[in-house]
């Protein structure tokens, strides 16, 4: 079968496919329907190759635009959402005097809770730091009715945070803390300036995080 061949010379690589093919199946005629077959198939493939790129193309675009449009409808519907929350927010925190509200859209309003907080946490006489934290629990406590978080007590509330919507949960927990036991020792609770002024401090970092000072 293999007498043709002479080692010395090149052959044609679709006669050598033809003998191994006899080798195997035994019949040339069938192997040439396959080769005619299998080149046929390859020819229609890459003749459709633009084509179907084209639509594959086509199809991811199209594909791209109707997910761009829903994630920026999602991205206004939360932004709404956020802006229609601190406005009740504000409204909460910030009393409303004179028949007006405090709060001006555009511009920073001072936040006059808070700003009797800083007015007993500066002052000389020790019982007042006490009062600026239990002042500043208060502002805590209306922050976490408008999340609308269940519970009856702050602590409670705090316990139903989810913790990727509230950034300085562990700073409310241990403000709150201190708080709990500023109310419950009184008088016998020993508290610094320094010390009140800290717990302040965790205070302002939560209201903040909500802009609400």
């Amino acid at each position: 079968m293999f007498t043709n061949l002479d080692p010395l010379h090149s052959y044609d690589p679709i006669e050598i496919l033809r003998v191994i093919y006899r080798l195997f199946f035994g019949g040339a005629n069938n192997a040439t329907d396959w080769a005619s077959k299998t080149h046929d198939a390859l020819a229609s493939f890459f003749s459709a190759l633009p084509l179907n790129l084209i639509n594959l193309f086509a199809r991811y675009v199209v594909f791209s635009l109707f997910l761009s449009l829903g994630l920026f409808i999602l991205i206004i519907i939360y932004s709404k959402r956020e802006e229609e929350m601190k406005d009740k927010l504000m409204k909460r925190v910030l009393p409303i005097s004179g028949g007006q509200n405090n709060e001006i859209k555009g511009a920073i309003m001072e936040n006059p809770k808070w700003k009797i907080v800083e007015e007993h946490i500066d002052s000389e006489d020790a019982s007042k730091w006490k009062l600026a934290i239990l002042e500043a629990d208060i502002i805590l406590s209306e922050l976490l009715d408008t999340l609308n978080l269940p519970g009856e007590s702050v602590g409670e509330k705090l316990k139903n945070v989810e913790t990727s919507d509230f950034d300085h949960i562990e700073e409310a927990w241990e403000a709150h803390k201190i708080r709990n036991a500023i109310a419950h020792q009184g008088s016998d609770f020993l508290l610094t300036q320094r010390e009140a002024k800290r717990v302040v401090g965790l205070y302002k970092t939560v209201f903040s995080e909500f802009e609400i000072i």
